[in-house]
């Protein structure tokens, strides 16, 4: 199974999870991160339609039973030469200290499930007459 998050507008700090059966695998790039994989729509009743390449998948929208946060790690550095703060372990003075942060950038409350093999897209081509 995979899952991608996906942000579903600009202004919106809710995000949702595309899940799909099987595998996404592309010829030319082994890693897909922040590639377009296709287009995604809705119909009025909510249907959601994924198209990739030349296969579209039909699927729907899911609430999640326990939201969760996207988070983003922040590593900041503090310089302590000022500070008379000693190592343990070395007995030398430290000049510097990690603190790690965590910064909430959205939320997960819902997911699109795509639980059906996709359709190939077919084109008929009429012949042209002369």
């Amino acid at each position: 199974m995979v899952q991608i998050l996906i942000k579903l507008s600009e202004e919106s700090k809710d995000w949702s999870i595309v899940e799909l059966q099987g595998f996404l695998e592309s010829v030319d790039k082994p890693d897909l991160s922040g590639l377009k994989i296709g287009d995604l729509h809705f119909d009025a009743r909510g249907v959601a339609t994924l198209i990739i390449g030349h296969h579209v998948l039909t699927g729907k929208v899911s609430k999640l039973d326990k939201p969760f946060a996207v988070m983003k790690k922040c590593a900041e550095t503090e310089d302590l030469s000022t500070a008379d703060e000693y190592s343990m372990e070395t007995g030398e003075q430290q000049s510097t200290s990690n603190k790690t942060s965590y910064n909430v950038v959205a939320f997960v409350k819902q997911k699109l499930i795509f639980k059906n093999r996709p359709r190939p897209i077919i084109v008929n081509k009429m012949p042209i007459k002369r």
